[in-house]
C-alpha cells in the first residue's frame, strides 16, 4: 500500500513538473546551432499588421519551412574582411566615411574615404567598433557577403517571423513600446557620434522570442526581397473582373488575373519570396535615426534602391534548414 501511494505521489509530482514546464518552453530563444545562427521552427505565423500604415497590410497567414538566421547583425569585424578578401568593386558595397564602422586604407596606412580618389588597400574595423554593426553597405554588399559566408539573405516573412514569432507580438519582445534598454532608436548624430550604435550583442532585454538581438533598431537589415507596395499584387479578388477587362482592350491575355480567380492564397501563404522583379529592395527593422516606435515595429516595411547605403543601414544573413514536409492544411484562427 505504501509502495502504491509513493508511486502515486511521483507521477502526481511528475506531471505537475511538466505542466509547468510547458507554458515555459514556447518562449525558450530558438536552437542556436554551431555557426551562431538560430533555428527557426517550421510553421504558421501571422505577417503583417491591419491596424499599421499602407505598406503592412493586409495582415495574414505564411507558413514556413524550417530556417536559419543570425542572431546577430552582422559586425564591423566581419564585413571588414570580407571586403579584404573580396574588395569593394566601384564602392559598389560599401562607402567609407565618418559615418561607418570600418575605416579604408590607402597602400601608406592612412584613412582615406570614398570620395578621396586615392586606391583603397586595406578595410579595417574602426577602433572601439569592431563588434558594432557594419553600416554604410549597400544590398550588393549584404548579399554578396551572405553568399561568401555561404548563407543568403532573409525572405521579408523569414525575417519577421524571426522578430515576432508566432504570437502577433508587436515588438521582438512583446507588444510593450520600445525604450532605451530593449532597443536603440531615437539617437541623435550629434549628440553621441558612431555610438549612435550599439554593440551586435548589446541590449538582451529586446531579444525576440527565438533569440535574436536587435530586431528593433540600431541598423535597418536589408531583405533579398523586392519592394512592393502591399502583400499581394491584386489583394482585392473583385479587381480580378477589371484586370481582365482591360487585358482584352489591350489584346492581352493577362495572368494575374488568371491566377486571381483560380488561386485561394492571396497574399502568398506558403515560404513567400516576394516579387520576383523589382526597382526597391526592402529593409526591416528601423534603425538608430528613427525617430518614432513605430518605424522600429516589426511589421513596419522600408525600400531602397539596392545600391544606396547609410550610417543606418546594415544587415544579418539566413540558411535554409533541409525540410520535406509540407503543411497540411491552413492554420485555424
Amino acid at each position: 500500500m505504501n509502495r502504491l501511494f509513493l508511486s502515486i505521489i511521483i507521477v502526481f509530482f511528475s506531471l505537475s513538473l511538466l505542466s509547468c514546464a510547458s507554458p515555459l518552453q514556447k518562449a525558450e530563444p530558438g536552437t542556436i546551432d554551431s555557426d551562431g545562427m538560430v533555428v527557426v521552427p517550421k510553421g504558421w505565423f501571422y505577417m503583417g499588421y491591419d491596424e499599421g500604415e499602407f505598406n503592412e497590410v493586409p495582415e495574414h497567414d505564411v507558413f514556413l519551412e524550417t530556417y536559419r538566421i543570425d542572431r546577430y547583425e552582422v559586425p564591423a569585424k566581419e564585413f571588414a574582411a570580407f571586403l579584404n578578401e573580396k574588395g569593394n568593386p566601384e564602392d559598389r558595397y560599401f562607402s567609407c566615411d565618418q559615418y561607418a564602422t570600418i575605416i579604408c586604407l590607402n597602400k601608406e596606412g592612412k584613412q582615406v574615404d570614398s570620395l578621396s580618389g586615392e586606391d583603397i588597400v586595406r578595410f579595417e574595423p574602426r577602433s572601439g567598433h569592431e563588434n558594432f554593426p557594419a553600416n554604410n553597405v549597400s544590398w550588393y554588399g549584404a548579399e554578396s557577403f551572405c553568399r561568401w559566408k555561404g548563407k543568403r539573405l532573409p525572405t521579408e516573412a523569414e525575417w519577421e517571423k524571426a522578430a515576432r514569432g508566432d504570437d502577433r507580438r508587436l515588438y521582438p519582445w512583446g507588444d510593450r513600446l520600445p525604450n532605451d534598454l530593449n532597443s536603440r532608436y531615437n539617437a541623435e548624430w550629434k549628440e553621441k557620434g558612431l555610438d549612435v550604435l550599439l554593440p551586435v550583442d548589446a541590449l538582451p532585454e529586446g531579444l525576440s522570442s527565438y533569440g535574436l538581438y536587435h530586431m528593433a533598431g540600431n541598423v535597418r537589415e536589408w531583405i533579398n526581397d523586392w519592394y512592393r507596395q502591399n502583400y499581394c499584387d491584386f489583394c482585392d479578388p473583385n479587381s480580378a473582373d477589371y484586370i481582365a477587362s482591360a487585358s482584352e482592350i489591350l489584346g492581352l491575355h493577362d495572368t494575374a488575373a488568371d491566377d486571381l480567380q483560380n488561386n485561394p492564397d492571396v497574399p502568398p501563404r506558403y515560404n513567400t519570396e516576394g516579387p520576383s522583379i523589382g526597382s526597391f529592395k526592402v529593409l526591416r527593422g528601423g534603425s538608430w535615426d528613427d525617430k518614432s516606435d513605430r518605424w522600429i515595429r516589426s511589421s513596419y516595411r522600408f525600400w531602397l534602391d539596392p545600391l544606396e547605403r547609410y550610417g543606418h543601414t546594415g544587415f544579418r544573413c539566413a540558411d535554409d534548414e533541409e525540410s520535406v514536409e509540407q503543411p497540411k492544411g491552413l492554420r485555424e484562427k
